[in-house]
Protein backbone atom coordinates (compact mmCIF):
# COMPACT_ATOMS: atom_id res chain seq x y z
CA UNK A 1 0.00 0.00 0.00
CA UNK A 2 2.93 2.37 0.71
CA UNK A 3 4.40 1.88 -2.76
CA UNK A 4 1.02 2.63 -4.33
CA UNK A 5 0.76 5.87 -2.40
CA UNK A 6 4.34 6.73 -3.25
CA UNK A 7 3.70 6.20 -6.97
CA UNK A 8 0.48 8.19 -6.76
CA UNK A 9 2.33 11.06 -5.03
CA UNK A 10 5.09 10.98 -7.67
CA UNK A 11 2.55 11.24 -10.51
CA UNK A 12 0.69 13.99 -8.69
CA UNK A 13 3.99 15.86 -8.11
CA UNK A 14 4.85 15.55 -11.83
CA UNK A 15 1.46 16.93 -12.86
CA UNK A 16 1.60 19.83 -10.39
CA UNK A 17 5.22 20.73 -11.26
CA UNK A 18 4.46 20.62 -14.96
CA UNK A 19 1.42 22.87 -14.53
CA UNK A 20 3.47 25.26 -12.38
CA UNK A 21 6.29 25.37 -14.96
CA UNK A 22 3.78 25.94 -17.73
CA UNK A 23 2.31 28.97 -15.93
CA UNK A 24 5.73 30.44 -15.09
CA UNK A 25 7.40 29.98 -18.44
CA UNK A 26 7.11 32.47 -21.27
CA UNK A 27 6.56 29.76 -23.87
CA UNK A 28 5.26 31.15 -27.13
CA UNK A 29 4.02 28.71 -29.71
CA UNK A 30 4.75 29.43 -33.33
CA UNK A 31 1.70 31.48 -34.27
CA UNK A 32 2.74 32.27 -37.81
CA UNK A 33 2.12 29.51 -40.36
CA UNK A 34 4.67 28.54 -42.95
CA UNK A 35 3.71 30.33 -46.17
CA UNK A 36 5.01 29.24 -49.56
CA UNK A 37 4.13 31.33 -52.63
CA UNK A 38 5.00 30.11 -56.09
CA UNK A 39 4.40 32.18 -59.20
CA UNK A 40 3.66 30.04 -62.22
CA UNK A 41 3.20 32.54 -65.05
CA UNK A 42 6.16 34.26 -66.70
CA UNK A 43 5.62 36.37 -69.79
CA UNK A 44 8.44 36.04 -72.27
CA UNK A 45 8.74 38.58 -75.08
CA UNK A 46 8.88 37.13 -78.58
CA UNK A 47 9.85 38.85 -81.82
CA UNK A 48 8.42 37.39 -85.03
CA UNK A 49 8.91 38.60 -88.59
CA UNK A 50 5.65 39.15 -90.42
CA UNK A 51 6.05 38.56 -94.15
CA UNK A 52 3.06 39.67 -96.16
CA UNK A 53 2.21 37.33 -98.99
CA UNK A 54 2.23 39.06 -102.37
CA UNK A 55 1.36 36.15 -104.63
CA UNK A 56 -2.38 35.63 -104.05
CA UNK A 57 -4.65 38.58 -104.60
CA UNK A 58 -8.26 39.40 -105.34
CA UNK A 59 -9.27 41.77 -108.13
CA UNK A 60 -11.68 44.56 -107.14
CA UNK A 61 -12.84 47.85 -108.58
CA UNK A 62 -12.22 51.13 -106.73
CA UNK A 63 -14.03 54.39 -107.36
CA UNK A 64 -11.58 56.96 -108.79
CA UNK A 65 -12.85 59.80 -106.59
CA UNK A 66 -13.72 57.85 -103.40
CA UNK A 67 -11.24 55.05 -102.64
CA UNK A 68 -13.43 53.76 -99.80
CA UNK A 69 -16.06 52.67 -102.36
CA UNK A 70 -14.99 49.19 -103.50
CA UNK A 71 -16.93 46.85 -105.80
CA UNK A 72 -16.00 43.23 -106.31
CA UNK A 73 -17.65 42.82 -109.72
CA UNK A 74 -18.66 45.50 -112.21
CA UNK A 75 -22.12 45.10 -113.60
CA UNK A 76 -23.33 46.43 -116.94
CA UNK A 77 -25.32 49.17 -115.23
CA UNK A 78 -22.22 50.72 -113.63
CA UNK A 79 -19.97 53.05 -115.58
CA UNK A 80 -16.53 51.37 -115.93
CA UNK A 81 -14.80 54.72 -116.56
CA UNK A 82 -15.51 55.76 -112.92
CA UNK A 83 -13.61 52.76 -111.48
CA UNK A 84 -10.01 51.58 -111.50
CA UNK A 85 -9.05 47.95 -111.33
CA UNK A 86 -7.12 47.18 -108.10
CA UNK A 87 -5.69 44.22 -106.22
CA UNK A 88 -6.40 43.27 -102.59
CA UNK A 89 -3.72 41.32 -100.72
CA UNK A 90 -4.85 39.76 -97.44
CA UNK A 91 -2.81 37.62 -95.06
CA UNK A 92 -2.90 36.26 -91.50
CA UNK A 93 -0.04 35.34 -89.17
CA UNK A 94 -1.13 33.11 -86.29
CA UNK A 95 0.69 31.56 -83.33
CA UNK A 96 -0.19 30.59 -79.73
CA UNK A 97 -0.11 34.19 -78.49
CA UNK A 98 -1.47 36.42 -81.27
CA UNK A 99 -3.25 36.58 -84.64
CA UNK A 100 -2.11 39.38 -87.00
CA UNK A 101 -4.21 40.36 -90.03
CA UNK A 102 -2.95 42.45 -92.95
CA UNK A 103 -4.95 44.14 -95.72
CA UNK A 104 -3.40 46.02 -98.65
CA UNK A 105 -5.25 47.63 -101.58
CA UNK A 106 -3.09 48.49 -104.65
CA UNK A 107 -3.72 49.81 -108.14
CA UNK A 108 -0.07 50.49 -108.87
CA UNK A 109 -0.10 52.82 -105.89
CA UNK A 110 -0.97 51.93 -102.34
CA UNK A 111 -4.60 52.99 -101.84
CA UNK A 112 -5.30 51.44 -98.43
CA UNK A 113 -3.36 49.41 -95.87
CA UNK A 114 -4.52 47.97 -92.56
CA UNK A 115 -2.77 45.93 -89.93
CA UNK A 116 -4.78 44.49 -87.01
CA UNK A 117 -4.19 41.93 -84.30
CA UNK A 118 -5.99 39.78 -81.76
CA UNK A 119 -4.25 38.69 -78.54
CA UNK A 120 -4.79 35.15 -77.28
CA UNK A 121 -3.13 35.56 -73.88
CA UNK A 122 -5.33 34.99 -70.83
CA UNK A 123 -6.96 38.06 -69.34
CA UNK A 124 -6.83 36.67 -65.82
CA UNK A 125 -3.91 34.81 -64.28
CA UNK A 126 -4.72 32.73 -61.20
CA UNK A 127 -1.97 32.11 -58.65
CA UNK A 128 -2.63 29.44 -56.04
CA UNK A 129 -1.11 29.94 -52.60
CA UNK A 130 -0.71 27.10 -50.11
CA UNK A 131 -0.55 28.00 -46.44
CA UNK A 132 0.46 25.24 -44.03
CA UNK A 133 -0.32 25.81 -40.38
CA UNK A 134 2.17 24.31 -37.92
CA UNK A 135 0.95 21.40 -35.81
CA UNK A 136 0.60 22.25 -32.15
CA UNK A 137 0.16 19.74 -29.36
CA UNK A 138 -1.25 20.87 -26.05
CA UNK A 139 -0.78 19.28 -22.69
CA UNK A 140 -3.89 17.93 -21.03
CA UNK A 141 -5.29 15.85 -18.20
CA UNK A 142 -7.74 13.18 -19.34
CA UNK A 143 -10.14 10.97 -17.42
CA UNK A 144 -10.83 7.54 -18.90
CA UNK A 145 -12.56 4.26 -18.17
CA UNK A 146 -11.92 0.67 -19.25
CA UNK A 147 -14.18 -2.36 -19.40
CA UNK A 148 -12.93 -5.80 -20.36
CA UNK A 149 -12.85 -9.49 -19.69
CA UNK A 150 -13.18 -12.81 -21.43
CA UNK A 151 -16.10 -15.09 -22.32
CA UNK A 152 -16.28 -16.45 -18.76
CA UNK A 153 -16.40 -13.26 -16.71
CA UNK A 154 -16.04 -9.48 -16.65
CA UNK A 155 -12.65 -9.04 -15.05
CA UNK A 156 -11.86 -5.39 -15.63
CA UNK A 157 -13.90 -2.32 -14.72
CA UNK A 158 -11.50 0.59 -14.30
CA UNK A 159 -11.37 4.36 -13.89
CA UNK A 160 -8.24 6.36 -14.56
CA UNK A 161 -6.44 9.63 -15.17
CA UNK A 162 -3.89 10.31 -17.89
CA UNK A 163 -1.66 13.35 -18.27
CA UNK A 164 -0.45 13.95 -21.84
CA UNK A 165 2.52 16.33 -22.27
CA UNK A 166 2.24 18.02 -25.71
CA UNK A 167 1.92 14.71 -27.50
CA UNK A 168 5.46 13.61 -26.56
CA UNK A 169 4.94 11.55 -23.40
CA UNK A 170 2.22 10.65 -20.91
CA UNK A 171 1.74 9.36 -17.39
CA UNK A 172 -1.37 7.49 -16.26
CA UNK A 173 -3.00 6.08 -13.16
CA UNK A 174 -5.76 3.42 -13.31
CA UNK A 175 -7.89 1.91 -10.55
CA UNK A 176 -9.57 -1.46 -11.21
CA UNK A 177 -12.94 -1.46 -9.42
CA UNK A 178 -14.02 -5.00 -10.31
CA UNK A 179 -13.31 -6.29 -6.82
CA UNK A 180 -14.18 -3.53 -4.38
CA UNK A 181 -12.63 -5.34 -1.35
CA UNK A 182 -9.18 -5.33 -2.96
CA UNK A 183 -8.96 -2.89 -5.91
CA UNK A 184 -5.82 -2.94 -8.01
CA UNK A 185 -3.84 0.20 -8.80
CA UNK A 186 -1.90 0.63 -12.05
CA UNK A 187 0.60 3.33 -12.99
CA UNK A 188 1.83 3.81 -16.55
CA UNK A 189 4.28 5.97 -18.44
CA UNK A 190 4.60 6.18 -22.23
CA UNK A 191 6.44 8.04 -24.97
CA UNK A 192 5.57 8.88 -28.53
CA UNK A 193 6.92 6.36 -31.06
CA UNK A 194 6.07 8.01 -34.43
CA UNK A 195 5.79 11.69 -35.40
Amino acid sequence: MKTERLLLLIILALVVSNLFLKQCSNFKAQDQPTVTITKDTIWQTKVDTFKVQTVKYKTVYVNKEDTSQIIENLTETEDASLFNQAKVYQDTLSNDDIDIYSYNLLDGNLLDSQLSYKLKVPRQITVTKTIEHPKTFRSGLYAFTEVGGNTQQLSNLSLGLQYNRKGNWFASYRLNLNQLQSPTHNVGVGVRVFK
